[in-house]
């Protein structure tokens, strides 16, 4: 395509201080197999999986540290997308929310907790008086150049790694006076989803988004990977590809966004990491790419009918029997065998015949006896759109503990508790399981009827 693209080194020396906290985590965990490669998402699979662990196994302690290992990770991946003090915000939001409403605290999370306090003054101070994160002053400058008035009409998208670094790059375009007398028009574009735990796009949103950039009402998207694929602007000239860890694929996708004129492309990485290094691969396997099309391109027609045939049988094939070892684990056990237990304090709370599924998507709690195993915030739950059939309640918390469950679902004016998964651990015949997707629970899960829940209320009520 011609288009020049500018690989942008540059060095970060921030986060120290939260390694240092997660290196003092470690040595009360005294776990020497547990790598301590900070600050990338495969020490961040690690503690999940650790946390897993120790939730079937019971060992609510190491369950904790792995948890707050987690928060600190997550805030060191944050500041290495966007500020220091979004990171720090980040944890002390974890904090106070564990505060306020935890009602039985283990040792280890008095620990964990004094550990914060201890350090959050000096955090706080690294925020404030640290230098710009050097990520977001390579950004800046491109902004600048593309957006400074003397390119005409640019029109530019930027891709990162998360929903939350989406957020916090808006919020920082937003705030950063360097930018503020430019004319940039911003929004952001991120992935549909079907969960009502984490902020997300319908299609309808995205679609209005994509409409405002088009028309040039918007000139700037700042996007996750669902802009990569198959979203055509004719007059889109700029595109930079912000801390991303991907494969060659997704970088040629990105790069093809840019489709005007003297487009630029540019990849913003830290000097040394394994994006910068990905990127320079992906480079590589572009070109290997670009030969393999070409051999394919010279092949006889029969045999390149022949080889996609062959290809879509094996893709049917393969398709077919994940659907059915899906199928498989759904009917391991019957519902009713299958206990509900919190994930924090292990108190039993229900079975899995009591759940239901709401939109295909929602788990509920329909027994009415399991209002007496929680409680409701008053606040209510904050999501960045609207349902047709539903909104958000406060939040559900253990009655017992205190650990979040999920969040009040009003559906239909009807008031339903909704569960995160990883809120539950499942007591089944063949022992202790988390499951990381309702979709992944070892018993069948029935629709919601709302008909049936109304008329079975209505009966109750009746009988009082």
């Amino acid at each position: 395509m011609g288009i020049p693209s500018r690989l942008l080194p540059i060095q970060d020396a921030f986060g120290d201080t939260l390694k240092k906290l997660m290196d003092r985590i470690h040595n009360r965990l005294e776990m020497l197999e547990l790598s301590r490669d900070f600050g990338t998402q495969n020490y961040e699979q690690q503690v999940v999986e650790l946390s897993q662990a120790a939730a079937e196994a019971g060992l609510q302690e190491r369950r904790v540290y792995a948890l707050h290992l987690r928060r600190y990770n997550d805030a060191l991946l944050i500041h290495d997308t966007v500020r220091a003090v979004d990171a720090l915000d980040w944890l002390r939001d974890f904090y106070d929310k564990e505060r306020a409403t935890k009602t039985q605290i283990l040792q280890a999370e008095r620990w964990l907790l004094a550990l914060f306090d201890d350090y959050k003054n000096e955090l706080a101070h690294l925020a404030t008086c640290s230098p710009e994160n050097p990520k977001l002053e390579m950004l800046e400058q491109i902004l600048r150049e593309q957006f400074g008035g003397s390119h005409d009409s640019p029109r530019g998208i930027i891709f990162t790694q998360t929903r939350q670094s989406v957020h916090s790059l808006l919020l920082w375009l937003q705030q950063q006076p360097g930018l503020q007398t430019m004319d940039i028009r911003a929004d952001l574009l991120i992935g549909a989803g079907n969960s009502s735990q984490s902020t997300h796009m319908t299609q309808r949103d995205q679609q209005e988004v994509i409409r405002k950039f088009r028309t040039g009402t918007l000139n700037l998207l700042v996007a996750t990977s669902v802009a990569e694929e198959g979203l055509d602007i004719p007059q889109c000239n700029v595109v930079v590809r912000y801390g991303l860890l991907t494969n060659e694929i997704s970088m040629v996708q990105a790069r093809g966004r840019a489709r005007a004129g003297q487009s630029v492309y540019s990849f913003v990485a830290t000097q040394g990491s394994r994006e910068l290094r990905r990127e320079l691969t992906n480079e590589v396997l572009e070109r290997l790419m670009e030969r393999a099309v070409a051999a394919v391109q010279e092949m006889d027609e029969a045999e390149y009918q022949a080889k996609i045939r062959d290809l879509q049988q094996g893709a049917l094939v393969k398709r077919a029997a994940r659907a059915a070892q899906r199928e498989s684990q759904r009917q391991q056990f019957l519902a009713e065998e299958v206990q509900l237990l919190c994930v924090n304090c292990m108190v039993a709370v229900g079975h899995g015949s009591d759940l239901r599924k709401v939109e295909d998507a929602h788990h509920v709690n329909v027994n009415p006896n399991f209002s007496i195993y929680y409680s409701v915030s008053r606040g209510t739950v904050v999501i960045d759109r609207t349902f047709k059939d539903w909104k958000p309640g406060g939040t559900i918390h253990c009655r017992n503990c205190g650990e979040a469950w999920g969040l009040q679902m009003i559906y239909k004016s009807v008031k339903l508790p909704a569960l995160r998964v990883r809120s539950m651990l499942l007591q089944t015949p063949r022992g202790r399981v988390q499951a990381k997707k309702w979709s992944r629970v070892p018993f069948p899960v029935p629709d919601f009827d709302y008909l049936q829940h109304c008329a079975q209320n209505l009966a109750d009520l009746s009988l009082d």
